[in-house]
């Protein structure tokens, strides 16, 4: 099952110029849902839940390695929290170690995508999440 076209992305990573490669991606795949951006795990929770009754996020990609808190402490807050739990939540990394993967999924990462990518892997991960998060 393929995600819906209209979802709202949150990007977390703390360079820019990653969180633009993600909005061009999923412009050339299609998704024209809102995307919020955050270049920190704390600005990230504030967004997700600002946006909660207006906008809410519907599917969150975020790096694994940023200053202070990273990305598995943002999966852990995803995961804890009643609202969010089902929240499809695709990590991004340049880390590709067995150990670093395997504590993702240990905290429920929907998938894990290794940087750099192509439209295509990313949109087939995006399938995947949703099919296993977000479809509920």
């Amino acid at each position: 099952m393929a995600a819906p076209r209209h979802i709202n992305f949150l990007i977390v990573d703390d360079f820019f110029s990653i969180r633009k490669a993600v909005k061009v991606s999923l412009a050339n795949l299609g998704f024209y849902g809102e995307i919020f951006e955050a270049d920190s795990v704390s600005r990230a929770k504030e967004l997700i839940t600002i946006k909660e009754n207006e906008s809410p996020v519907e599917f969150i990609i975020s790096d694994l390695d940023m200053p202070g808190e990273d990305g598995i402490e943002l999966l852990k807050f995803i995961r804890s929290n009643s609202n969010y739990v089902h929240l499809p939540f695709l990590m991004l990394s340049s880390v590709n170690t067995k150990d670093q993967i395997l504590n993702a999924i240990t905290f429920g990462v929907s998938s894990y995508l290794i940087k750099p990518w192509e439209d295509k892997s990313i949109g087939q991960k995006i399938d995947s999440c949703w099919l296993k998060h977000g479809s509920r």
